[in-house]
């Protein structure tokens, strides 16, 4: 479990570095920084449309989940996640001695 959680976060950081390089790339061929958001990578690469179902949570919810989906850049999503699961990787190595 504990290499598991330590992969994941390496993979992690890695779509957190790609990310970066394709944005990097974008901005020197056409002089603009382009915003790739958590909504747009569900929709154009996995077709999920994740407003349809943020629309059948509650509206405090929805609220909250619309704002953090169009907000988030993928690359802020990707580093956070690799922390969390690193952490988690710490503590259950600290508190679960397998």
């Amino acid at each position: 479990m504990h290499s598991m959680l330590k992969n994941m976060g390496i993979l992690a950081w890695i779509g957190c570095l790609v990310t970066l390089a394709y944005q990097s790339i974008s901005w020197t061929l056409s002089a603009a920084w382009p915003s790739v958001t958590l909504l747009d990578v569900l929709h154009s690469l996995f077709g999920i449309d994740l407003l349809s179902f943020i629309s059948n949570l509650p509206l405090d919810m929805s609220a909250k989940a619309i704002y953090v989906c169009f907000t988030t850049q993928l690359t802020l999503f990707f580093w956070w996640l690799g922390v969390v699961l690193f952490m988690t990787q710490f503590l259950t190595q600290i508190f679960i001695r397998k």
